[in-house]
């Protein structure tokens, strides 16, 4: 019996499944950033008592949150780059590249200064950095915003 699933490598750019595919990363990737971001990292904070462990923990999360972030965002950059599909927008690609690339810079500069400044017990410096790092991550939050914006929007303004 022959399946009737559509190949979706066959499919010509502009059929419903790679819409419907990049819908989910989407998704996946802005759902995980706000509920790391808005939910858990606060709550951790909120419920335990250990602040050193409720930071460890918050940071592991961030960690995964710029995981699906670099992830989520190198397959939509790369299904630009195959020809097969177009992201939304007029700066599709620069809005998904600093989403996901702002969080990657600050876990792989941010943190480890942070981790410096905790070390030689330079609290003023860490809180510097730790604002910093929050305000880098709330910014790919709204970027996250405007890529989902761009992803749901009506067929007849995605040239606009």
């Amino acid at each position: 019996m022959k399946s009737t699933a559509p190949d979706i490598a066959a499919l010509p750019a502009g059929t419903a499944a790679m819409p419907r595919f990049t819908g989910i990363v989407v998704a996946l990737w802005a759902g995980s950033l706000w509920t790391i971001c808005g939910l858990v990292a606060p709550t951790l904070f909120a419920m335990l008592d250990d602040r050193a462990l409720a930071g460890r923990l918050a940071g592991r999360f961030f960690d995964l949150a710029t995981l699906i972030g670099v992830a989520a965002g190198a397959i939509l950059l790369a299904l630009t780059f195959t020809a097969r599909y177009v992201l939304p927008g007029r700066y599709g690609r620069l809005l998904v590249g600093l989403t996901a690339g702002l969080p990657a810079l600050s876990e792989l500069i941010l943190s480890p200064l942070m981790e410096q400044a905790r070390a030689a017990g330079d609290m003023a410096r860490f809180g510097m950095l730790h604002g910093l790092a929050a305000a880098v991550f709330m910014i790919a939050c709204a970027g996250a915003v405007a890529v989902v914006w761009n992803f749901t929007r009506p067929a007849s303004s995605l040239d606009a």
